[in-house]
Parts: C-alpha cells; structure tokens; sequence
C-alpha cells in the first residue's frame, strides 16, 4: 500500500478516533451475550487494527 506521507499522520488520527469509537460502542455490550452486531464490531475493530498498520509502514 503506497500512502502520501502528508495524509499518513491524518488518516492514522482519524482511523484512532474511530476504534475509540467501536470501543465506546463495545464496552457498552460487555457482559451481554455474543450477538451478531457484538461480533461485526470485534471484526470491524480487527480490520481497522490491520489497516493501521498497513498505513503505518507503509512507504511513498
């Protein structure tokens, strides 16, 4: 993946600011059952973790 180095710091923010997102909507289903929603959240926070870090090392 080739990133413009101007836009990594932005879109590393913005992608921060959306797992602390999914963690907010997370805590609040902690302790109830493993829904489907409950599941798309943990899988969508597991490809946001990737994409960070594909952006992270990625080289222009």
């Amino acid at each position: 993946m080739i990133i413009d180095q101007k836009y990594q710091a932005l879109l590393l923010e913005a992608l921060e600011e959306l797992m602390y997102k999914l963690s907010l909507e997370l805590a609040n289903l902690k302790g109830e059952p493993l829904t489907k929603a409950r599941k798309d959240l943990t899988n969508k926070q597991k490809e946001i973790e990737a994409l960070q870090h594909l952006i992270s090392v990625s080289k222009d």
